[in-house]
Order: structure tokens, then sequence, then C-alpha cells
């Protein structure tokens, strides 16, 4: 039950920024920005925390869903919406093909494996720079061209606490459950008669799904991408979100979100070192909060209250 309210709050938490249409400007943009990397980061807390799948190519299937959009919509001239589908189709294809490749191997193999597969796209990327514009990027504001900022920002931040309330309803529900048992004992599960592998591959699918959709609405947020915005390190940090605000709480991936994406933002003036900074962040974090910040905030939470409440007992009785 303490899960239940803790999911509900933080679904709730999520439709704040709702109200920042008000204030609009820098709060409104860098918001938007920081939920696209909240909805990222549920997806890796869903995938490997929920489910027990390493996976490290995030940042592949993002981008999937980014270019699949940009290309078919400007070269191809398709509509938005088929070009979002296809595009979080194809994201679908490379995570459940990328599973089926590797579900013969176990732990680190298929983590490596995922990997490397995001080690080298962004070389593929730059092997197709007449298509993706390589290091120099590629533009598109169609979605923002055609409903305006404030609409699209609105939609940015509906659409992640939707996609978050669907991951723990779904996790509810009895294939949620077998998911769950996949990842506390693998072997166990399927000794019981229980089909692991189409429960993993239905955990790629909804992970690739997601992802790749969650890369259409940053090109069409952020209006660029590079290959240098889907390198290694993006799928490091989506891989950290829910690491470092905690794997074992509802709203870890928020509290990592906000580590990942402000002390980047709040460090702009020493941009040359951030990447330094952050690795020592992950190190530092996993070191001496194993269990995430969130966590650790809360047992401070809880050491304060307690203290508060312990100090009329002993004024008493002095």
């Amino acid at each position: 039950m303490k899960d239940l309210y803790s999911e509900i709050a933080t679904v709730v938490v999520l439709l704040i920024p709702l109200s920042f249409i008000l204030w609009g400007g820098y709060l409104q943009q860098v918001t938007g920005f920081l939920y696209l990397f909240v909805l990222q980061g549920y997806v890796a807390w869903f995938l490997l925390f929920r489910t027990g799948q390493f996976f490290f190519g995030y940042s592949v299937t993002m981008a999937m869903g980014a270019y699949g959009t940009i290309v078919l919509t400007e070269i191809y001239k398709w509509p938005l919406l088929a070009s979002v589908c296809v595009g979080s189709g194809m994201a679908t294809l490379i995570s459940v093909g990328m599973f089926f490749g590797t579900c013969r191997a176990k732990g680190f193999y298929v983590g490596m494996a995922s990997f490397l597969l995001a080690l080298l796209f962004p070389m593929v990327v730059e092997g197709m720079r007449d298509i993706s514009g390589g290091r120099s990027g590629i533009y598109f504001t169609r979605l923002d061209s055609l409903v305006g900022p404030d609409v699209l920002y609105l939609l940015i931040v509906l659409f992640t606490a939707l996609i978050v309330a669907g991951l723990f309803a779904f996790m509810r529900t009895k294939t949620g459950t077998i998911l769950t048992l996949i990842s506390e004992n693998d072997d166990l599960t399927q000794t019981v008669g229980i089909n692991t592998i189409k429960y993993k591959a239905l955990a790629y699918v909804i992970a690739g799904l997601l992802s790749g959709f969650g890369g259409a609405l940053y090109v069409n947020y952020n209006g660029f991408i590079s290959s240098i915005d889907v390198d290694a390190f993006t799928t490091l940090y989506i891989f950290f979100i829910p690491l470092l605000g905690g794997r074992k709480i509802p709203y870890g991936p928020l509290v990592g979100a906000l580590i990942v994406i402000m002390v980047p933002e709040l460090l702009l003036s020493i941009e040359r070192y951030l990447r330094m900074i952050m690795g020592m962040v992950f190190i530092l974090v996993l070191v001496f909060l194993p269990e995430g910040v969130g966590p650790g905030i809360e047992m401070l939470l809880k050491k304060i209250v307690s203290r508060f409440r312990a100090a009329p007992v002993t004024a008493v009785e002095s």
C-alpha cells in the first residue's frame, strides 16, 4: 500500500510543472528538457530494475525514434504522426533484435553487447551524414511550428506523466508480477513452467517503443539532433538516472533525472569539465549512497522527524 501511495504521489508531482506554462521562459524550457530524460530514465528503471534485463542501448533506441521522425517527415514527406509511429517501431525492432541476438547469453555479456551497439551507433550516424547530418546535426521544428512551444511543452509533461502512470499500473498486473519474479530469480521462474523468453521479449518491446517515442518527442522539442547527442555518454546518463535517484522507489528516476540534467545546467561556466564532474558524482553516490539519493533523503528526513518527536519527551523527563 505504501508503494501505491508513493506511485500516486510521483504522478501528481510530475503534473505540477503544468503550471509552469504561466511563467514560461527559461523555467519552462529546462523543465521540458528534464522531462524528456525523466521518460528515458523510467524506461531504464522498468527494463533493468523492475524486470532484471541488462540493456545499455537506450541512446540507440532514443536516436532511432528521433532520426526516424526527422528523415521520414523531412525527406520522404510523411505525415508527422506516421513518422513518429514508424520511428518508435524501428526503436522497438532494435531493442527486441538485441534481446533475441543475446538471449542465450546472460548478465554481463548482454549488457556489453548493447553497450557496444551504443558505441558504434554514432559512427553509423556519421557515415550517413548526407541524411543524418552527422556531427553537424539536423534541425527539426515540425511539431513546434504546428502547435507552438507552449502546447508542445504541455504535451511532453502530460505524455511523461501518463507513461510513468502506465508503467506503475502495468507492474501491478499479472504480467508485471511475473516480470518481477523473473528479475528476482530467473531460473526458479523457469522451473515453475513460465515461458520467461516471452515475458522478457515483451519487456524489450515496451522499453523500445517508449524509448523511441521519447526520442521523437526529444527532437520535436529540442529542434536539433546530431551524433554527439546520442553517443555512449547519453546511454550512460540514462542508465544512471534510476541508479542515482534510487532503483527501489517509484520516484527514483525523477530524482536521478534532476541530478543528471540540473547539475550540468548549473555548471555551464565550466562546461569542459562536466563529464569528469558527472563521473565523480556517479562514483560518490554509488559509494556513499548505494541505494540512491532518494532513499538517502528519506532516511535523513526520518532521523530529523524522530529527533523532533523525541525532544519533548526528553524535556519532560528532565
